[in-house]
Formats: structure tokens, C-alpha cells, sequence
């Protein structure tokens, strides 16, 4: 009598357990959501390694810029027997890195004053050599383009070496100075006038240099019976309207980019040249060239 009463409490048991396992088989089943978190996964990695990547060529393309550009320095070992030049400019330039060093003191000085911000152009300069010419130059140092685009070379007269006195050191480092200011300098492919851009050549040198006395004792390069403001343009000129205008010397660099027109100047100090330079020659009329004085109280 018993007994049948105890099947029904086994089968309700079995159907208890088949229920619970197949409540169990339903909670397993996320199984394939841990398989589509594989792709996502693969996805953050991926762009992981993208940022890396782009972190890695932003630092390395900074690293190339700081770095500058290359410098040869080209002995003059072959010189003729008896070049006392070309020995005093592989012992004195050569040999102990200088001419490296005033290359870069210089281009740093002249890239400070022409390209202050990124808004500024600069020309592709990728590497510079630095020779002794053949011959004496007028200009004591000259640059040309060279094969490549982008690369450079300074010559340097041999009679810049003629001596070993402080005085020869300095004339060295002046005319390499000049000779980078030319480099850096755009010049309206070659339609600016002369009388301008040795101005500036000579206004950066000297600012390259530190040098505010070596400015105000350059030359002015316009005859004395010429009109206008062409009297006025000389490195002091240039300094002085820097000192009305701060960038006056680097946005008419820009504005000489790629055509010269008479009216850069106007534009780079943004006023009519004519006035500054009327009155930079009233305030000076001996020779313009110590620009305007200033009048102290008491």
C-alpha cells in the first residue's frame, strides 16, 4: 500500500531535476557572447597600436626637426703646397668644429629673427657645406644652391684666414653670418631689389650676432641724391622699424616669398613706408644712419 506512494514523490523528483538542468542549460548559454567579445577586444588593441604608432612618427618627425640640418665641413687638405690659408682653415675651422659652431650659432640667429611662429615660410634647407674658395672673394663669403634642392654651399675667401688675430676669427664669423642670412632670405624669386636685401642681410647678421653696434655702423646702400624711401633702406632703417613694428623684418621676408612688390615694405609695417622714413631722416640728417634721437625730460 506503501509503495505507489512513493512513485509519485520519485517522479516529481525527476521532473524537479529535469527542470533544474534545464534551467542550468539556459543560464550557460552566453557562450557565444564571450566568443564576440574577441573582435571587440581585437579592435581596442588595434587602435592601441595606431595611437602608438602616430605617437611614434609625431616624436620622431620632432626629433628630425630639432635636429636641424646636416653640415659638411670640407677640409682643404689638397691645397696647393705652401696655401697657408688653406692650412690656418683646416687647423683653425676645421679640425676643432668651429666652423660647425658658427654655421649653427648663426643660422639659429637669423631662423629666430625670420620665423618666429609657423605662419612664416621657410625655405627647405636640408644640409650646408662649408669650403674654402679658390680664390679671394669680394664679399668675403658667398652661398649658392647647390645640385640637390635643399642644400647649400658657404665659400669662404681665403683671405678672410690671412691672419690668425682675433680680428681674422671675427671677420670669419661675420661673412658665414652673412652668407646664412642669404640663405634664409626669400627674395621674390630674384625680383626684389639689391638694395633691400642687403639690408636685411646686414640687419640679420647683425642680429644674429648680438651686435647692435656692428648695425648701426652699416652703410646705407641708395645714393644720397635718391628719393623717397629708398634713402632710408640700410640695416639701421630696418632696425629702427623693428623697433616701431616688432616682426616688421620677418613678415616682409614672408610677403618676398614669391614676387616682390613695392608696396611689401608698406604692408610689413602696416603704414606708408614714406612717413617712417621721412621722419627717421628728420631725426637724423646728417647721415640716417644713427637713427632717431631721443629727447630725455629735464
Amino acid at each position: 500500500m506503501e509503495a505507489p506512494l512513493l512513485l509519485p514523490v520519485s517522479t516529481a523528483a525527476a521532473s524537479s531535476s529535469s527542470v533544474n538542468i534545464d534551467d542550468i542549460t539556459v543560464d550557460a548559454v552566453p557562450a557565444p557572447r564571450a566568443a564576440s567579445s574577441s573582435p571587440s577586444t581585437q579592435s581596442i588593441v588595434f587602435r592601441v597600436v595606431a595611437v602608438i604608432a602616430v605617437a611614434c612618427a609625431s616624436l620622431f618627425a620632432q626629433h628630425e626637426a630639432a635636429k636641424g640640418f646636416g653640415i659638411d665641413v670640407v677640409s682643404a687638405g689638397r691645397a696647393p703646397r705652401g696655401d697657408v690659408a688653406g692650412r690656418r682653415f683646416d687647423l683653425f675651422l676645421v679640425s676643432n668644429g668651429r666652423a660647425e659652431r658658427i654655421l649653427q650659432y648663426a643660422s639659429r640667429g637669423v631662423e629666430r629673427a625670420l620665423f618666429p611662429d609657423a605662419s612664416f615660410p621657410r625655405k627647405q634647407v636640408r644640409r650646408v657645406t662649408v669650403r674654402m674658395a679658390g680664390h679671394n672673394l669680394t664679399a668675403g663669403a658667398t652661398v649658392d644652391a647647390a645640385a640637390a634642392p635643399g642644400e647649400y654651399v658657404i665659400s669662404l675667401s681665403p683671405a678672410l684666414l690671412s691672419s690668425t688675430s682675433t680680428a681674422s676669427a671675427d671677420a670669419v664669423a661675420a661673412a658665414v653670418r652673412r652668407a646664412v642670412a642669404r640663405m634664409w632670405l626669400w627674395d621674390g624669386r630674384g625680383a626684389a631689389p639689391e638694395r633691400v636685401t642687403e639690408a636685411m642681410v646686414e640687419y640679420l647678421a647683425s642680429a644674429a650676432a648680438g651686435d647692435a653696434a656692428a648695425e648701426a655702423a652699416a652703410t646705407p646702400l641708395s645714393s644720397p641724391s635718391d628719393d623717397g624711401e629708398s634713402r632710408c633702406i640700410s640695416a639701421p632703417f630696418l632696425r629702427h622699424l623693428e623697433r616701431q613694428r616688432e616682426g616688421f623684418v620677418a613678415r616682409l621676408n614672408r610677403a618676398m616669398r614669391d614676387r616682390w612688390s613695392d608696396a611689401a615694405v608698406d604692408a610689413a609695417l602696416g603704414a606708408p613706408a614714406r612717413h617712417a622714413c621721412a621722419a627717421y631722416r628728420a631725426a637724423t640728417p646728417s647721415t640716417g644712419q644713427d637713427g632717431p634721437r631721443r629727447h630725455h625730460a629735464g
